[in-house]
Formats: structure tokens, C-alpha cells, sequence
């Protein structure tokens, strides 16, 4: 079984073009969907504003600005994401200490067990939109 169900949108944002295609390329070769990649604040903040998704994958530096906004609002919706980086546990904001990390360079592995806590627990977009359907309510 892979590590993304096929009903589940992962929000990549990723100002690196290589890193962003091989974690999509990771994502879709596990049945999962991506939205994205975003590679910076203000298109990722479009992209959340405006697509559902299950769970993301966030740089915490894009470029010249941290991605701390957007995670806010994931945050804020449920939405379980995980930060990627290459700096130090002590330049991560204290707020999202237990929000997993992966570190560069990470692997294939690293990325799909990370891809399968962010998950196991939640339920797809796809499925919350059939009930909403079904239900009429949001």
C-alpha cells in the first residue's frame, strides 16, 4: 500500500524546483495528489485560500520571507502539514514544536513515512465533500 491514499490533495510549497518535482513525483508514484508545487508565500496563501486540501509540505524559507503565515492557517483549519528544512531545531518558532519535520537531504523513505503520519488520521477532501453533499452542510 502506498503512502497516500488516492483520494488525498497534498500541498506542496517548496521554493527549490528539483526538491518540489521529486516530492511530487513521490506523492503521485503513492496514489496521492498534489496541489502545487507553490514556491512562494503569496502563491501559497492563493492556493490555500482558494483549493481544499488534506495535509501539506512546507519550506519554512522561501527565499526571503518564512512560510509561518500559511502554516497558521492550516493550523487554524485542522489541516496537518509537516515543515521541511535544512536549519536547526532552535530556528523553528517554538509554536509548531511538535509539527514534524523533515530535513534536507531527506529520502524517499523519510518523505513517505512523514506523508503517512499526515494522514493515517485525517480524512480526505474528497470524502468531506461527498458528505457535504450528501448533507448539505459544509
Amino acid at each position: 500500500m502506498g503512502a497516500v491514499a488516492p483520494a488525498f490533495t497534498i500541498l506542496i510549497v517548496e521554493d527549490h524546483v528539483v526538491i518540489a518535482a521529486d516530492i511530487a513525483d513521490v506523492i503521485q508514484r503513492n496514489g496521492g495528489q498534489v496541489l502545487g508545487p507553490a514556491s512562494g508565500l503569496s502563491e501559497a496563501l492563493a492556493l490555500i485560500k482558494t483549493t481544499l486540501c488534506d495535509a501539506a509540505l512546507l519550506d519554512i524559507n522561501l527565499r526571503h520571507e518564512t512560510v509561518y503565515p500559511a502554516a497558521e492557517i492550516l493550523q487554524s483549519r485542522g489541516i496537518p502539514f509537516a515543515f521541511i528544512t535544512g536549519s536547526e531545531d532552535d530556528e523553528i518558532d517554538s509554536r509548531y514544536a511538535d509539527v514534524p519535520l523533515l530535513r534536507k537531504p531527506f529520502g524517499e523513505t523519510e518523505l513517505e513515512n512523514c506523508l503517512r503520519k499526515l494522514t493515517d488520521a485525517h480524512v480526505p477532501s474528497a470524502d468531506k465533500r461527498r458528505v457535504e453533499a450528501l448533507t448539505g452542510g459544509p
